[in-house]
């Protein structure tokens, strides 16, 4: 009998930011021993309250840069971003896919947007 697989998504909740704001860019590292395969993808949705997509960023398209994807050295950039411009919590799912083809939901968490008060 083997153990089951604990696959819920490391929480990683974005700082806090004002609406309408700039996010800035982020450099991701994920170096463990257990990867042997290499990445081909990273994808990311962000989602208001009522779960209507804000953006998907997709190294396959925009807002993210895989800078090197092999075996146990995966990294990669998340682009800058503008916050939503109406306030409150959003969350943030963060995937990877392997050259494997093994997708897997690395984080999970919330982006509190707060109101722009200088309107």
């Amino acid at each position: 009998m083997s153990a089951a697989l604990n696959l819920k998504p490391y929480t990683w909740n974005w700082a806090t930011c004002t609406a309408g704001d700039t996010y800035p860019a982020e450099n991701w590292r994920e170096s463990e021993s257990d990867n042997l395969t290499t990445l081909t993808r990273v994808r990311i949705n962000i989602r208001d309250s009522d779960g209507v997509l804000f953006a998907l960023l997709d190294s396959n398209t925009t807002g993210i840069v895989i800078n090197a994807s092999t075996a146990g050295a995966w990294e990669w950039t998340v682009s800058a971003l503008t916050a939503p411009t109406t306030a409150g919590i959003y969350t943030v799912d963060m995937e990877w896919t392997d050259s494997a083809g093994v997708v897997f939901t690395e984080t999970s968490g919330k982006w509190g947007i707060l109101p722009q008060q200088t309107d």
